[in-house]
């Protein structure tokens, strides 16, 4: 179930914040999606679910994406956004994760699987011990992994994840993006993730698509773009690649803003 993108690109108002945006992300794999503030990478995401009204080529596998009904888009594309305010529902966690796998019909009753899977899901996440509390109840990191798990549950083809470890502490990135890896392969997903921690994503990304100014810079395996020198390009920001003992990743340590990007009065 691949992901085919092609000179895809959003309007809003007189700015075109994503430009000719074309790439191609493989079933099973994850692509990380990086860029500094204001490069597009979540107007792309929010694009591919209709948030955001795009023009180009958005194909995942035969079907195009862009012309699917909304209510069939929801069942391909499971997405989790920054701001999760809209948890802030009646419903318990457990129910909410039920109705997720409706799939939009009104007149359904949720099968055994069905909480099986939502068992297996909270599970999975470490989140089984807030199964009956409300989002309202949670703190935002908690609501954030609540959102990942309302994508999770509905096994979507492409699962979109805007900033998912942004209001986490270290443990539970380490524990939610493991989840997002393990069902990715699992499941043969697409998955695209908006992060910030470029060493996140050397740990768990195996491709990367890097924005600036809308465009893609560069793309491909995450090797091969996080470059010391690629990113100082990108980002305005000298760093040093420090390998980590007893693993294959190398981390990039800041240490300077280049010449380029420091003001004046710096």
């Amino acid at each position: 179930m691949s992901l085919s993108v092609g000179n895809y690109s959003v309007t809003i108002g007189a700015r075109r914040v994503v430009q000719d945006v074309s790439f191609d992300a493989k079933p099973g794999r994850m692509l990380a999606v990086l860029g500094p503030n204001g490069a597009g990478k979540s107007t792309l995401l929010k694009g591919f679910c209709s948030m955001r009204r795009g023009e180009g080529r958005v194909r995942l596998d035969d079907t195009d994406l862009l012309a699917m009904r909304p209510i069939d888009r929801a069942r391909q594309v499971g997405y989790v956004a920054q701001d999760l305010a809209q948890l802030d529902v009646a419903l318990d966690v457990f129910e909410l994760l039920l109705l997720a796998q409706s799939g939009g019909r009104r007149s359904w009753r949720a099968p055994p699987q069905a909480f099986r899977r939502a068992e297996e899901t909270l599970e999975t996440l470490g989140l089984s011990r807030f199964a009956r509390c409300r989002p309202g109840q949670l703190s935002g990191g908690e609501r954030q992994m609540i959102g990942l798990a309302l994508a999770l549950v509905r096994r979507p083809r492409l699962l979109l994840l805007d900033e998912p470890t942004s209001a986490l502490d270290l443990a539970n990135q380490l524990q939610i993006l493991d989840a997002v890896a393990e069902h990715t392969r699992q499941h043969e997903v697409v998955t695209l993730a908006v992060l910030h921690d470029l060493n996140l994503a050397t740990r768990y990304a195996d491709e990367v698509l890097l924005l600036k100014d809308g465009r893609v810079h560069t793309s491909g395996s995450t090797e091969t773009v996080m470059d010391p020198a690629t990113i100082s390009d990108v980002y305005g920001v000298e760093c040093h690649p420090l390998p980590v003992p007893g693993t294959r990743f190398t981390a990039l340590y800041p240490v300077a803003r280049t010449a380029s990007t420091r003001h004046p009065a710096d």
